[in-house]
């Protein structure tokens, strides 16, 4: 850890970093000036022994926070917006290695400052506080409950009636001639009955992954050569788009325990993603690098971060999380066109939730940088799916 760079970094962004938490977290008691005071405090904090560090932070609460229960309040809201904002920052301005480093620093700082300003809240504040968020949590798991039960309902319910189209579209197949008018029709009913199958597939995956009922069928799989295989099932649609996609050597360990179906579901869905926002001529690029674990004798070797890089319309920093949320790629559908992979192509915004519900499923994360959305300057996009590299399969599959 490179504490001496940490804290020339802290010092040089202490201006953005406040700008940004009070653009966020407006209307609060603590101003600018507390919020870079709080910052001067952790840059002084970082290489401190942990009894050093928590006594500095000690010593910060009482000053700036007090026993007043409306400013502590204030102040656990700002300090988590801080603590996302220099994360963003530091995965933005550091390779993947030094980021982690650092971040664990900021984050055992503010994680105490936290606590600490916690513990200054009144009694009664503090029970205010507790019954709002459990009542909020009820609010928000009732909500996701209900969202999971119309997902699974409509499913299934939608499958009955889907089956029965099914079979009166293959007997109109049978009964008209292959170079017939009606032909084309039938073909064309077939594709969109195509297309709601893959959407209810969609939807009963996002179901299972909610309710973390898939079994994972570990194997010894290669992820360069599934994005490879991926790439062949999505060329027809790239060359239809005129959208060049490139896949250079993935760097390291490309051997892990894995279900390849569902990774080679998890890098189709990222990589549709990305052809369906980026403009005809554009370019997608996958890329991966191994981040070693150290330890030879660990379970897990390392992770592999795959990351696939587009030339789009970019993605508004805002929504950076919301697009992993069910429907949360959803915008007005007056501005989509009808196809799949169509330039900003219409969807059930169930893709890329499904993708982090399966690499979370294998212990893995993913998330998405992009400088903003701009439909004319295209600043693009990369999604990173870091995948933990197995030694050894986790389940004895039978």
């Amino acid at each position: 850890m490179n504490a001496p760079q940490l804290q020339d970094w802290l010092k040089r962004e202490s201006a953005a970093l406040c700008a940004a938490v009070l653009r966020r977290a407006p209307n609060m008691l603590p101003d600018e000036q507390d919020i870079a005071h709080f910052l001067a405090t952790l840059t002084g904090c970082i290489a401190e022994s942990r009894h050093r560090r928590l006594a500095e932070v000690q010593g910060w609460a009482l000053r700036s926070v007090g026993h007043d229960a409306l400013a502590a309040s204030d102040w656990l809201t700002i300090l988590r917006v801080l603590k996302e904002e220099i994360g963003h920052a530091l995965n933005e301005q550091f390779d993947h290695e030094a980021s982690w480093a650092h971040w664990w620093e900021v984050e055992n700082v503010i994680t105490n400052a936290l606590v600490e300003t916690a513990h200054l809240t009144g009694d009664d504040r503090q029970a205010q506080l507790l019954e709002h968020t459990v009542e909020l949590r009820q609010k928000m798991a009732g909500l996701e409950k209900s969202k999971s039960d119309f997902i699974t309902v409509a499913a299934h319910e939608l499958r009955t009636p889907l089956t029965i189209l099914e079979g009166y579209a293959n007997m109109l197949r049978m009964e008209t001639a292959e170079d017939s008018r009606l032909r084309l029709y039938v073909n064309g009913m077939e594709n969109g009955l195509l297309r709601l199958q893959e959407i209810i597939a969609d939807m009963i995956d996002i179901s299972l992954l909610d309710l973390q009922s898939v079994a994972l069928n570990y194997q010894r799989v290669n992820l360069e050569k599934i994005a490879l295989l991926v790439a062949d099932k999505l060329d027809r649609h790239f060359a239809q788009r005129r959208v060049e996609l490139v896949i250079m050597p993935f760097a390291g360990e490309t051997y892990t325990y894995a279900d390849p179906a569902m990774i080679e579901k998890a890098f189709n869905k990222v990589m549709a993603n990305a052809l369906k926002y980026t403009p005809d001529n554009g370019r997608v690029t996958i890329t991966a690098s191994f981040l070693d674990s150290g330890d030879a004798k660990a379970a897990v070797a390392g992770y592999m971060d795959v990351q696939v890089a587009d030339t789009g319309i970019g993605i508004d920093p805002a929504n950076l999380e919301a697009i992993f949320t069910r429907f949360g790629g959803m915008a007005d559908a007056s501005l989509h066109s009808s196809g799949k992979t169509k330039f900003k192509g219409g969807g059930a915004g169930l893709g890329l939730p499904i993708t982090k519900g399966i690499v979370e499923a294998h212990g893995g994360r993913i998330w998405a940088e992009s400088p903003g959305c701009d439909e004319k300057a295209c600043p693009g996009s990369t999604f990173h799916i870091e995948l933990p590299v197995l030694r050894e399969s986790p389940i004895v599959n039978n």
